[in-house]
């Protein structure tokens, strides 16, 4: 307005009010079967629908006094994924959280990667694992050699029972082989005729073709026509639907199975390491989002304890609802990082130290390292999400972990840290923590390890708090075909 520059006067515009229209033009029912089959495409795609409408609209007028609206349909989620509103005063069983000082964060530092020979010190002459503890420290701190990987992810993953002898999980790979040709036979018996009469059936196949010849293209081990890895993933994705048919295939799944397929190189041992990592991942996938939304609320706490200015910078920006990590909770970082480096992480995040849902911290980790550039540029809802998307294949794991572990230790060894924190985290209940090479806190000394155990597992790699930022420094490596 020329009279008050707080107004903004709109002529309605026919194209503006139509695009709405067109854009629930569709059943609801409809919208919602396409959302099952692919969530977050759907989600994304209907939230860019709005806003170039709404951009198309404005770009006639005079660009220089354009500001940034201060609500580009950040609300629009919430239609799209019913019941995934966040309200973070009204959620019952949460508290409101005040400002705490944590104090600095700790410097942590990082091993070598576990090597076969610690893996086979640490085994008895029947191969039973000596001190479960002890190795999943040695994980936390270092990851694995790749070599060990198709051994040890079935005990992380819980395939294996870690106190289980060789002959014990020989005879669990028998029974679990017979089990698996049988769930398989279901549907490679199932004729056209019949086929043609289950629709669920027919969609879950269509949709697992699909993303089976898009998945993990550029790697060698899913790369070119007829490759074998494909037909493994389609297989074993295909048996999933038998193993569960009332969750059945979701896009994402075929990038939580990949990874797994490609360390195990084995059929049978690949689909049991992937229902035991669907079974810590199935609440992701269901129809409600339950699990996304009690995530996202977690994270939302978390972010306010570490840094309530910068979570209050993005309730400014429409963006307190941390919309723009979903695609890292959905399908745990893997389109974040680069094939390798999520090996690296998820063995990490699978030994469950030192605390739970630590992948919540790695989140808070990425965002505390972005944070400075969001604020200073004064980015907006659209500016904020597309930065975050355009982080991918952008950052650097190891710095990352050493930042998230040291959230980790920064909020174990406050000593006013609010109950409902405490809960996500889970530290009256957790007695195994990692060590720092800098001390523990005494009010923290029931949640850490014996310090001569670090003596022999301290070497450092990459130290958190050093020079520059991790994520920038990364080199660029060509993103993974998108889905």
């Amino acid at each position: 307005s020329p009279h008050d520059e707080r107004v903004l006067l709109v002529k309605p515009q026919k194209s503006l009010s139509q695009s709405f229209e067109n854009l629930f033009d569709e059943p609801s029912y409809g919208l919602l079967q396409k959302w099952k089959k692919d969530p977050y495409i759907v989600t994304m795609g209907k939230f860019s629908k709005v806003t170039n409408y709404i951009v198309g609209s404005l770009r006639s007028s005079d660009q220089s006094n354009q500001r940034r609206p201060p609500s580009e349909m950040a609300d629009f989620f919430n239609d799209t994924i019913p019941g995934l509103k966040i309200n973070q005063q009204e959620e019952p069983g949460f508290e409101v959280i005040t400002r705490i000082d944590l104090g600095k964060q700790p410097e942590v530092s990082r091993r070598e990667p576990v090597s076969a020979e610690e893996w086979a010190k640490n085994m008895d002459s029947e191969g039973r694992i000596l001190d479960v503890d002890y190795i999943k420290r040695l994980i936390f701190k270092g990851g694995l050699c790749h070599t060990l990987r198709k051994e040890a992810w079935k005990f992380l993953l819980g395939y294996f029972p870690w106190t289980s002898t060789k002959e014990e999980r020989a005879n669990l790979q028998k029974r679990k082989t017979d089990e698996y040709f049988r769930m398989k036979l279901q549907w490679k018996s199932v004729s056209e005729e019949q086929e043609k009469r289950n629709s669920r059936l027919r969609d879950y196949r269509s949709l697992i073709e699909k993303d089976v010849n898009r998945t993990d293209r550029t790697n060698k081990f899913y790369e070119g026509e007829d490759n074998p890895g494909l037909i493994l993933l389609h297989d074993i994705l295909m048996t999933y639907c038998m193993y569960d048919f009332d969750l059945g295939y979701v896009q994402g799944m075929s990038d939580l199975l990949s990874p797994v397929l490609y360390v195990m190189e084995n059929e049978v041992d690949a689909f049991w390491c992937f229902v035991s990592y669907m079974d810590q991942m199935h609440q992701n996938f269901e129809e409600q989002m339950q699990g996304m939304k009690t995530q996202l609320i977690q994270l939302s706490h978390l972010l306010r304890l570490l840094d309530s200015g910068f979570c209050s910078y993005l309730e400014s920006q429409d963006s307190g609802y941390l919309y723009f990590c979903f695609r890292w909770l959905l399908i745990r970082f893997k389109r974040e990082f680069s094939f390798q480096d999520i090996l690296r992480l998820w063995e990490v995040m699978w030994t469950e130290l030192p605390c739970q849902n630590f992948h919540l911290l790695l989140c808070c980790a990425i965002l505390e390292s972005e944070k400075q550039q969001i604020m200073d540029k004064h980015y907006g809802f659209n500016e904020i999400l597309k930065h975050i998307n355009e982080l991918s294949m952008k950052i650097d794991v190891e710095y990352i972990l050493c930042k998230a572990e040291a959230i980790s230790m920064q909020m174990m060894n406050c000593k006013e840290l609010p109950q409902t924190v405490s809960e996500i985290l889970g530290i009256e209940n957790s007695s195994v923590t990692p060590d720092s090479d800098t001390g523990e806190d005494e009010s923290a000394a029931e949640l850490s390890c014996p310090t001569s155990l670090y003596q022999s597992i301290s070497t450092p790699v990459i130290a958190a708090n050093g020079t520059g930022d991790g994520a920038q420094q990364a080199a660029e490596t060509q993103s993974l075909a998108p889905a």
